[in-house]
């Protein structure tokens, strides 16, 4: 009962919170369970410490969300196979324009490589092979004036994979693989493990030319480098409509019975979307609520094999954890209260460490930005 009840004020405190962007004075009766064991991080120069609070960061220039030092995308990584040996980390996430996070519980390493990261645009992480891999692309319309400088972008990666043992990124695809030029971005991409579904964008005199396409590897994507000609991909023009079906969000009714247990407190009236990862290390898939509700809030979730949990957090910090061996949400808790003008973002768990990103944004730019670190034990243990 007790766990029901705070749930529900979680609940009540969320929707309530989101729907008026602020807690009614009715709701100030309701005590609220928040973290208390974590730790902030801030991103610097040179890479990120800790901080008291995000708001008390040094203040810094903001940028188009493109061009900003923020955590792009995060995950935990799928569990390797039987008898081989245990991965050094067992969860990442890609810091744009800086580099990459690499979890181990509460131990975070951070790798950097300036020719891979200073350029271009780093988001979409997946898993191949037990190797992060995310792709990269450059918004010409801020950068338009932007030339290559070395033969790395000369050749312009798409894909690129860290080596957690070698500790190396290495360029997988380049634009050139996919017969793309100079003037094409990919915009955006889905891989559901097997076939890559990519949008580009070329400017032209006219304007912007769109065009969608399906491609796949004849070796596994481990195997691939820049150096591999178009005899190593299969290619097949798509339309617009198969793109979308490919990637937009899906109605809850078709969720995994995972993420159906961890929002199964959540009335049907509310409008929400989770971006959600599962055990395949592939694209995450979007799933919508389409309640009553006029305000729709974001959340993203996962599951951790190595954790044996799954987890659900939303942008204002109210989070659900589950043990993956039972059907109701283990605890349910709110991230501490982010001031006006910043959220919460992409999350993971590596062994009793949850992490999400927080970021400080104005319209389609961002400011501060940075991590926080939770203690799961504590609060498992609590419940």
């Amino acid at each position: 009962m007790k766990k029901l009840l705070l749930v529900s004020a979680v609940f009540c405190s969320f929707f309530i919170s989101c729907n008026k962007n602020k807690v009614s004075e009715t709701d100030a009766s309701i005590e609220f369970k928040t973290v208390k064991s974590h730790t902030w991080y801030v991103f610097t120069e040179t890479g990120f410490e800790k901080t008291d609070l995000p708001q008390n960061a040094k203040n810094v220039m903001e940028k188009p969300w493109t061009e900003a030092v923020r955590i792009s995308s995060a995950g935990s990584l799928v569990s390797s196979d039987e008898g081989s040996a245990k991965a050094p980390y067992d969860a990442y996430a890609i810091v744009n324009k800086r580099g990459l996070l690499a979890f181990n519980d509460a131990k975070i390493d951070f790798y950097k490589d300036e020719s891979i990261f200073a350029k271009d645009t780093a988001d979409g992480l997946v898993y191949s092979g037990g190797m992060p891999v995310f792709y990269l692309f450059r918004s010409t319309f801020f950068n338009e004036d932007l030339e290559a400088k070395n033969a790395l972008h000369e050749a312009r990666p798409f894909l690129v994979e860290f080596n957690p043992a070698a500790k190396v990124f290495y360029p997988l695809v380049s634009y050139q693989n996919l017969k793309l030029d100079n003037n094409h971005q990919i915009s955006g991409f889905f891989w559901n493990g097997d076939t890559w579904a990519c949008a580009t964008k070329k400017m032209n005199g006219s304007g912007v030319e769109f065009s969608f396409f399906d491609w796949q590897p004849l070796v596994p994507l481990a195997d691939l480098n820049p150096a591999m000609g178009e005899e190593t991909f299969v290619f097949n023009s798509i339309t617009e409509d198969d793109y979308k079906k490919k990637n937009m969000p899906k109605l809850m009714d078709s969720a995994p019975e995972e993420l159906k247990k961890l929002i199964s407190s959540i009335p049907q009236e509310y409008s929400f979307y989770v971006s959600w990862r599962d055990f395949s290390g592939t694209s995450p898939v979007s799933y919508c609520q389409m309640g009553t509700s006029d305000f729709m809030l974001n959340a993203r979730g996962s599951v951790s094999a190595e954790s044996s949990l799954s987890v659900l957090v939303f942008s204002d910090g109210t989070t659900y954890i589950k043990k993956l061996n039972e059907d109701n949400v283990s605890t349910a808790f709110r991230l501490p209260l982010l001031p006006s003008g910043f959220s919460y973002g992409e999350e993971t768990v590596s062994g009793n460490t949850l992490y999400v990103a927080w970021e400080e944004n104005s319209f389609f730019k961002t400011l501060r930005s940075g991590f926080i670190a939770v203690d799961l034990n504590s609060i498992l243990q609590a419940n």
